[in-house]
């Protein structure tokens, strides 16, 4: 068996099934202790497996994390005391062990004994234990599948701008497993949810000339409108995929500068995007004159919960203090976004989230107008979301000089 590739995620002495359940334990614990973010680290890990035991992997870590709140209750129950009172690791298992058991077409005895065997691996002390809990389990009602369980200030500002009928409907969408979308590169091809260039695969090797990329970003990317030969600002442009877009647009005689204030970032992003002209600055204080470019993307830091279905973690991670300090930055670089616009030039602000303060609250403060896309009009943007366009959500207005 070749090697795990990440050290304490798996274990070697496990194959097939039972190694992708203890690396999806493994990544689970992870995320929720360490900060990792889920879609990469599952990615990681899971590199040195078959096909089929790394989409098992893949699946009951989004599982756990999108159904974390009904799992532990589960577990309290089962094991007749608290999540914290257990061994952190023991319980990541009897979170993977009880999603499956709770919430997959798996066997219910099935569930139940490829648990115990996870358990024991990783703590033996741990197997009577795990076999009175998983058994309890076993015997409980399976929970519908609802949505998301947002944080309670999320759905107050979201209730207060789009009403509880629509909160709900983004909750539920947001733990869908979103499909696999991809960009074709040479463009022209009206796809998924209406959006050029945008089409969903299958697993499996990508379509020629295909690169992996969400249906907004794609869209964020194509409302740019940028022509062969321009020079173009990405403002915030790690990881590069909508870095990359550009270069597709300006072809070979146009110039795209990527700019990010993380040097590793930008290291990384010059690694994948080798075309583009990467440039290390803050992008409230970018290092160019004004008018510099014909276009501008400004994709700007925020708060990604528009990313819930790939990223549902975020949910526990970002509160509303930190929106409002986003959106304080996002403020300014649009400012300076404007300074840095040339004449006759095209400016688009995109956000991968959904909260007021990062999106309408910002934007209004600016000639903006909605992107010609597919999605609802909100305030002076276009907003782009999992139960509005299946697509991650995204807040997109455009500036035309």
């Amino acid at each position: 068996m070749a090697p795990r590739s990440e050290p304490g995620l798996g274990a070697n002495r496990l194959s097939g099934p039972l190694e992708a359940r203890a690396i999806a334990a493994a990544v689970v614990g992870r995320v929720l202790r360490s900060g990792a973010y889920s879609n990469v680290l599952v990615q990681k890990a899971s590199g040195h497996l078959s096909p089929q035991d790394r989409a098992r992997a893949k699946a009951l870590v989004f599982g756990v994390l999108r159904r974390l709140e009904a799992i532990d209750e589960a577990i309290e129950a089962g094991a007749q005391r608290r999540v914290d009172a257990l061994d952190a690791e023991v319980v990541d298992r009897l979170r993977v062990s009880t999603f499956e058991i709770l919430y997959s077409e798996l066997a219910t005895p099935i569930s139940v004994s490829a648990g115990v065997d996870l358990v024991r691996d990783g703590a033996p002390r741990a197997t009577g234990l795990a076999n009175a809990t998983l058994r309890r389990i076993s015997h409980m009602d399976r929970p519908v599948a609802d949505g998301l369980v947002l944080p309670d200030w999320l759905i107050d500002r979201l209730t207060s701008e789009w009403g509880m009928e629509q909160t709900h409907s983004f909750a539920r969408a947001s733990a869908d497993e979103p499909e696999r979308i991809v960009r074709i590169r040479s463009g022209g091809t009206a796809g998924y949810a209406g959006i050029e260039g945008a089409l969903a695969a299958e697993p499996g090797p990508l379509p020629e000339g295909a690169v992996v990329q969400d249906a907004a970003s794609i869209a964020a990317g194509n409302v740019v409108e940028a022509a062969p030969g321009m020079k173009v600002l990405d403002m915030a442009a790690a990881p590069g995929g909508k870095t990359l877009h550009l270069i597709d647009q300006v072809g070979a005689g146009g110039v795209v500068v990527a700019l990010d204030r993380h040097q590793r970032r930008v290291m990384d992003g010059a690694r994948r995007v080798p075309g583009a002209r990467w440039v290390v600055a803050d992008g409230t204080a970018p290092p160019f004159p004004k008018g510099s470019f014909e276009r501008i993307l400004l994709d700007a830091p925020c708060s990604g919960l528009g990313t819930l279905r790939r990223r549902p973690e975020i949910r526990f991670r970002v509160n509303q203090a930190d929106v409002v300090a986003l959106a304080t930055i996002q403020h300014r670089m649009l400012e300076v976004a404007f300074d840095l616009l040339a004449p006759g030039g095209r400016l688009v602000y995109s956000v991968c989230t959904v909260t007021p303060e990062e999106t309408v609250e910002v934007s209004k403060d600016f000639d903006l107008e909605p992107a010609h896309l597919p999605g609802l009009i909100w305030g002076n943007g276009r907003l782009l979301a999992p139960h509005v366009t299946s697509t991650d959500g995204m807040f997109v207005a455009v500036h035309q000089a």
